[in-house]
């Protein structure tokens, strides 16, 4: 069965819809979403058409995409990844061209976001503090899983730095005065010989060699500090990312508020770290965009172009509303996507009064409230057909029924490498009993790999054709 999502309810390419000075397009359900299509377990028995949101997403003042191209990941020589001995990872699905497998040999805990080094050892930041999704009990630290022997199995978990528990602790602010505690990691990033991560309210690295499994002597860095430690409603939960100018970018969460004004809408944010040149460490974070929610995972396109996106978790408290989860394109520096008083461009809140929400961002995906879009990455060139630079989305699923979870796809604009199609389920099986999952990157050799933080493993989806490097 197919589960699908509305991804710009287009009737004309992108390109025109973008450029065109006035868009007013009539979007029409597809035979996969119809009201009558089975949901998957565990999904609420809402109408389908009640979970998709029919905007047309489309900023008419908008200018037309850019032309990006992308370098493609040259074939293999080496012997298919499907054909490497082992069973196909149990509970889940994905389309007849592909496998999909388990990495891991044994269950970690709390695997949050997956990152891989230079040389295509895989990184997991495991923190120890209970995430608000309900992840816990992890080992405080950043892992190591390396494949050296090449069977698609991790050889071993490493430990790269920290093992920190969480001493029963649930306030991230009480652990930030030892540097070396790592019970609030989450995001990772490797750039420039260092490795960055996040903890609580800050950005921290190490040195990074190629190869490294543990991280070298001595104290961390401090990159920046996010202006997050005197608001109440934080989350501790950020990502990293590098832009193509050679910054970090850097999110920051919030919790639900009904409470509409100014200040508000500048909690939940993206920021800039300028770390090139000689910049003196640390330094102060740049606004790249406000009026968020909870922008957790950012990724930029590995396209010329360089796009940069975030998965946006509006909020919770909008059904009914027109409230819905977004991919949004961090396109233009300083705009503001409007929460908590604007649920999207020209529609405010049931509690925002008179709020303009006229000028704030236009998403590009739509994706059902409390489905709950995690990490996402794109694809390098080693998947067939419209698969082909398609982006990947880990969706973390429904609280408490994880209803909803699995990993969606959606097709790109040749042109632009941007999403144009619908939003489709890739890999069906998440939700009880399997698990929930969280992130999604692509490694250097073309395998897409799924971190699930509930049931604690780490799987990978390869093409059928796909052969490894030798």
């Amino acid at each position: 069965m197919k589960r699908r999502y509305l991804v710009l309810c287009i009737a004309a390419p992108l390109v025109v819809l973008l450029a065109a000075p006035l868009a007013v397009v009539a979007c029409t359900s597809s035979p996969a979403a119809s009201p009558t299509s089975p949901l998957p377990p565990d999904v609420p028995s809402v109408p389908l058409d009640a979970r998709l949101d029919t905007s047309t997403n489309v900023d008419p003042d908008a200018a037309p995409p850019p032309t990006c191209t992308a370098v493609d990941l040259p074939p293999g020589t080496g012997k298919t990844f499907c054909d490497l001995p082992g069973p196909e990872a149990a509970g889940l699905s994905v389309p007849p061209e592909f496998c999909i497998r388990e990495f891991t040999t044994a269950p970690l805990t709390e695997p949050r976001v997956i990152r891989f080094a230079p040389n295509g050892d895989l990184f997991v930041a495991a923190p120890s503090m209970n995430t608000p999704g309900g992840a816990g009990n992890g080992p405080g630290a950043i892992l190591v899983m390396p494949d050296d022997d090449g069977d698609g199995r991790a050889d071993s978990v490493l430990t790269f730095a920290g093992g920190s528990p969480r001493s029963g602790s649930n306030n991230c602010a009480g652990l930030e005065a030892d540097p070396t505690n790592l019970a609030c990691v989450h995001g990772l990033l490797f750039s420039g010989g260092y490795m960055y991560y996040t903890r609580s309210d800050e950005v921290r690295r190490v040195p990074y060699t190629q190869g490294a499994r543990v991280a070298p002597g001595g104290p961390s860095e401090l990159v920046a500090t996010l202006g997050g430690a005197g608001l109440n409603d934080i989350r501790w939960t950020h990502t990293l990312e590098q832009n193509k100018d050679g910054s970090i970018w850097v999110s920051r969460g919030r919790f639900d508020t009904s409470t509409c004004s100014q200040s508000e809408m500048e909690i939940g944010a993206v920021f800039s770290l300028p770390i090139g040149g000689n910049a003196t460490l640390p330094v102060t974070p740049v606004l790249v965009a406000n009026g968020f929610r909870n922008p957790m995972y950012v990724r930029c396109s590995p396209g010329s172009c360089g796009d940069c996106y975030t998965n946006e978790l509006s909020g919770d408290g909008w059904d009914g509303q027109g409230g819905h989860e977004k991919l949004a394109l961090l396109e233009k520096k300083g705009q503001s996507w409007g929460y908590p008083c604007c649920i999207q461009q020209g529609v405010a809140a049931n509690t925002a009064g008179t709020a303009d929400c006229s000028n704030v961002g236009r998403e590009l995906v739509s994706i059902p409230l409390h489905d709950t879009p995690f990490g996402f990455d794109f694809d390098r060139g080693a998947f067939p057909g419209d698969y082909r630079h398609g982006v990947f989305v880990a969706l973390h699923g429904v609280v408490p029924s994880f209803g909803g979870s699995g990993v969606v796809w959606m097709k790109t604009s040749p042109g632009s490498l941007r999403p144009t199609g619908e939003a489709t389920m890739f890999i069906h099986g998440f939700g009880k009993p399997v698990g929930r999952a969280t992130d999604v990157a692509f490694a250097p050799d073309g395998r897409m790999f799924v971190a699930d933080d509930t049931s604690g493993k780490i799987y990978w989806v390869a093409p059928r054709t796909l052969a490894a490097p030798k």
